[in-house]
């Protein structure tokens, strides 16, 4: 008796070779030449976050002179120390872009600002390059309140609309993070750049919603933050172990123009 030929496979039962390889569950084993996926925060390693501290300091110390002269709650105080007013003086308008920023309108204001501010003042400052930290607070921070203010000439309110408050450049922050996951993109796990997102937009989408149910809440200058701290997050330099080199002399310059910008406009405020 004679034995069957050998099986000779069709050329459809043959695997494609540019078809991935499934493993059992339908996972796609990993590229070998592929680099493996970074881990963000051993790359950057510890960065004390010293920045946001300064302005938490800051923050607090023009708090507590505010409430011990009594002015907490009172518009013309606000005003007078620097808070933003509709007005169409441009010298007025800028003179009040970030001096606004270390105001705060009671207890509540302050507290909910500084919780976001230690979420996302380390990142930005573990991510981005140190003079990065202070483009994007202090660039989106003139930028909200540039926002806030032109709202408000167009509003009901007119002139007598007054803003304050950091909330505007802590969504600028949260912006530049969105900004920063998306550039790392390629070099983060898929998990990792995704819960960066999410936890950002689990964070400021509430915020724009308890907008838009709380009197008094400047959505104009949050919206206008989180577009600013989005355009500066696609350009300022990253952390220079994300970036293969530090932050170039242009960067470091503006940071410091930055960092002095609101040294005095902080001045402005304590004089009143």
């Amino acid at each position: 008796m004679s034995e069957p030929p050998p099986f000779t496979p069709e050329p459809s039962d043959l695997p494609d070779p540019l078809e991935p390889a499934f493993e059992p569950g339908g996972f796609v084993p990993a590229d070998p030449d592929e680099p493996p996926p970074v881990e963000l925060w051993r790359v950057v390693g510890e960065v004390a976050p010293w920045g946001t501290l300064l302005l938490l300091l800051s923050w607090s110390v023009v708090f507590a002179l505010l409430a011990a002269r009594g002015e907490i709650g009172s518009d013309a105080a606000y005003v007078a120390r620097g808070a933003n007013v509709g007005t169409r003086d441009a010298a007025e308008v800028a003179s009040r872009l970030l001096s606004s920023t270390f105001l705060h309108d009671g207890p509540r204001h302050v507290f909910f600002n500084v919780l976001a501010m230690l979420v996302f003042g380390p990142a930005v400052e573990r991510i981005f390059a140190r003079p990065s930290f202070w483009i994007v607070y202090a660039a989106g921070g003139a930028l909200a309140s540039l926002g806030s203010v032109a709202w408000g000439l167009t509003s009901a309110a007119g002139g007598a609309r007054v803003s304050l408050g950091a909330s505007g450049a802590i969504f600028a922050l949260g912006g530049a993070l969105l900004a920063g996951a998306f550039r790392l993109r390629a070099r983060l796990a898929p998990g990792r750049a995704r819960a960066l997102a999410a936890a950002i937009m689990f964070l400021a989408l509430p915020a724009f919603a308890n907008g838009f149910q709380t009197r008094g809440t400047d959505n104009a200058a949050h919206a206008a933050g989180l577009a600013a701290g989005l355009a500066l997050g696609a350009i300022v330099p990253l952390a220079g172990p994300l970036a293969g080199r530090p932050a170039g002399w242009v960067a470091r310059g503006a940071g410091v123009l930055a960092g002095a910008a609101l040294a005095l406009s902080l001045a402005r405020v304590l004089r009143g």
